[in-house]
């Protein structure tokens, strides 16, 4: 019997057919076998098996040379200022996961589901599908070109309160409307109602001071002292710092130089 359930897997692999070709119609077949974009394991009939860790064909147009889909997934990346937490391609604040390193172990579905739930302090951008699928593309698109690092030391982003946490100037006057991902002192904030602060001095977040310029620590003590001298129509009010809070609050922005 043990014998008889494996002869389908046998003969798929032995005659150098793929599995997958007894169910579904072959495409893109100058891309090589069935698993090169959807992984999946193509020796076997048994479609729990054949199915484990199947990349759906949503997700499966980063293996595609020039796919119109990556480069449109770039453009979103681009747009939405994802650098401005994560690298890729090489280039960002590294606040949370690198989205290259993402493509090179991540799951379609994991990295699908993080987008579509996000996390505590990621800013949710309500994509629809079609939008989560292209990042999803590009961001697997990274783990073609990208090497797992070696000894790497992971990011950890503390999220429990501590005093330094409770009694911090930014959690005080900015975090009932504002989060914040920072390297000194973690996830700050309890809300979305305001934009999401988290790189907000580099030059990845976007520039959305006066005139499309980009924030830095003279253009945010301006716009603290009152918004609607840079924006008349600012919806925040003037924040009221006492003697000392401002510099502990520009701390919250600046990276960690220990």
């Amino acid at each position: 019997m043990l014998l008889l359930a494996a002869l389908p897997a046998y003969d798929a692999f032995s005659t150098g057919q793929s599995a997958c070709v007894a169910c579904h119609r072959p495409h893109q077949v100058c891309q090589g076998a069935c698993v090169s974009c959807h992984r999946g394991d193509d020796r076997t009939e048994r479609k729990e098996i054949a199915h484990h860790d199947l990349v759906a064909g949503r997700f499966a147009h980063y293996h595609i040379e020039g796919s119109p889909v990556v480069e449109r997934g770039k453009k979103l990346i681009n747009g939405l200022a994802c650098r401005r937490c994560h690298r890729y391609e090489k280039k960002g604040n590294p606040l949370a996961v690198s989205l290259d390193l993402t493509g090179v172990a991540g799951k379609a579905r994991n990295i699908h589901h993080s987008i579509r739930d996000p996390a505590l302090y990621m800013p949710d951008f309500h994509l629809n599908d079609i939008q989560i699928a292209t990042l999803v593309n590009a961001i697997l698109a990274r783990g073609k070109f990208t090497s797992p690092p070696v000894n790497e030391i992971p990011i950890a982003i503390h999220f429990m309160e501590s005093e330094n946490i409770q009694g911090n100037v930014f959690t005080l006057h900015c975090g009932k409307c504002h989060k914040l991902l920072s390297e000194k002192f973690g996830g700050l904030g309890s809300s979305n109602a305001g934009p999401n602060l988290s790189g907000l001095f580099s030059g990845f977040y976007p520039w959305t001071y006066g005139n499309a310029e980009p924030w830095d620590t003279e253009r945010l003590k301006k716009w603290l002292d009152n918004p609607l001298d840079i924006n008349k129509n600012a919806l925040m009010q003037p924040v009221r710092l006492k003697p000392g809070e401002r510099e502990q609050l520009l701390q919250s922005f600046l990276p960690d130089r220990r």
